[in-house]
């Protein structure tokens, strides 16, 4: 198989490859709930998306910030308002990735496989995770929505970034764990991969996804045993 044959791998970097889990750590230093930070990363969505609808963007920090306030308001932190604000933004800046991902994305390199990222979060808080995974050196492109015309999941978003790649959508395969992104992926022309670590049911609502794997070392083995047969 040649390196013409195999899908363009295209990872999604929030929650997919990021572990958030350490954000609740993080309001809990603020002395408020550690769910919250769940609450707090589902109004960012909501508010990129919000714009989305209507060809509009803004940055993943500025809307971060905006909805930190206003939980803040409600909830107040054991600090100042803006010092807990940039606390919440400092806090996604040192995320971690899943344990599955350096051993996953070293494996796929190996295989031959071109490997990207398109993120609704910074490129340059997406480069720091993947370095501090050490994982960055085999991304061919981290591409993120701040210069895209809006946030993913609009199709604009997708076709922007398949001009950046250079190829057709159907050659490239997306990678998440978010129902929400691969529904888009999909509904703009791109293969889905659904990584489910939590073994969650597939939402009905959603297109469903082409393949569903545990973590990226799964999805290492699937593809380089069979990248033709993708559907499950």
């Amino acid at each position: 198989m040649t390196a013409d044959e195999k899908p363009v791998l295209v990872f999604d970097v929030n929650e997919t490859m990021s572990d958030m889990s350490p954000l609740q750590g993080v309001f809990e230093e603020l002395g408020l709930p550690g769910p919250l930070a769940q609450t707090w990363f589902a109004g960012v969505l909501r508010e990129g998306f919000a714009l989305a609808v209507h060809g509009e963007s803004q940055p993943f920090a500025v809307l971060g910030d905006s909805v930190a306030r206003s939980l803040f308001a409600a909830q107040a932190p054991n600090r100042d308002v803006e010092e807990a604000v940039r606390h919440v933004r400092e806090g996604m800046q040192r995320l971690p990735v899943h344990p599955d991902i350096r051993s996953g994305i070293a494996a796929l390199a190996e295989a031959g496989f071109r490997i990207t990222a398109l993120t609704n979060g910074s490129q340059a808080t997406s480069e720091g995770l993947l370095e501090r995974g050490g994982v960055r050196q085999h991304f061919e492109h981290v591409l993120s929505v701040d210069d895209a015309p809006c946030w993913k999941p609009a199709p604009e978003a997708y076709a922007w970034a398949g001009g950046i790649w250079g190829l057709p959508l159907e050659r490239a395969l997306m990678v998440t764990a978010n129902a929400w992104d691969l529904h888009g992926a999909a509904r703009a022309g791109m293969r889905t991969v659904w990584v489910d670590r939590d073994g969650a049911p597939w939402p009905e609502y959603a297109r469903t996804p082409d393949l569903r794997v545990s973590g990226v070392r799964e999805l290492a083995a699937r593809l380089r045993g069979d990248v033709a047969g993708l559907r499950d």
